[in-house]
């Protein structure tokens, strides 16, 4: 009697997991999916905008020595450096240039876009090397698209806790990116959608 007691209990544990598991995720509305996109095709456009300005610099920086790489799919397609990306690097990305040699841009709000954000930073063109002399949290509207490549985003620069970027993604679609001692909160969003970029990422994350 009590190993048909155990097997009808077995028997109601699986027929109830897979409807229970099923709850844990949420529905996604068909209003909020339409919220996303076109919240996705204006940053887009904005991003384009971005990147139109970006890519003369990075096409003139090109022919300087830093070659814009768009079609590499694995590290090997990238040039190397002779040291690693800063000290005690490792792994397949630690000979990555970053924004070694190029410009410092300095991150003096934490406003989600405009003058002295993180967000223009970022998109700007060139080699660079992203400081902070703010902390807190960046609470992005939007996600923010990094295309232009040789770039080293140095968290560790933040004063106090350091700074946390919240509410959305920050998708790297291009090469040659280092990010060092920063957090990353996506948040609470409408639509949980994470779009993968078709360029071979070199990241490092300390």
């Amino acid at each position: 009697m009590k190993k048909k007691h155990v097997f009808l209990a077995v028997c109601a544990v699986a027929m109830l997991t897979p409807k229970s598991v099923w709850a844990q995720y949420p529905q996604i509305t068909d209003e909020a999916k339409e919220d996303y996109k076109k919240m996705m095709t204006e940053e887009r456009r904005l991003s384009d905008e971005a990147w139109a300005k970006a890519l003369p610099i990075v096409e003139k920086e090109a022919k300087e020595g830093r070659p814009y790489i768009s079609w590499a799919s694995r590290p090997y397609d990238l040039p190397q450096a002779r040291i690693p990306s800063f000290p005690g690097a490792e792994g397949g990305g630690m000979y990555t240039f970053g924004g070694r040699g190029g410009k410092v841009i300095t991150v003096t709000n934490l406003n989600d876009r405009g003058p002295g954000s993180f967000r223009e930073a970022c998109e700007t063109g060139g080699a660079r090397t992203i400081v902070f002399n703010v902390a807190g949290v960046i609470r992005l509207n939007s996600p923010i698209i990094v295309r232009a490549p040789y770039v080293t985003i140095a968290g560790q620069t933040a004063p106090g806790d350091g700074v946390c970027i919240a509410g959305e993604s920050f998708w790297v679609d291009t090469h040659d990116v280092i990010v060092r001692h920063m957090r990353f909160r996506r948040g609470e969003t409408k639509v949980s959608i994470v779009m993968t970029p078709s360029v071979v990422i070199r990241l490092e994350t300390l």
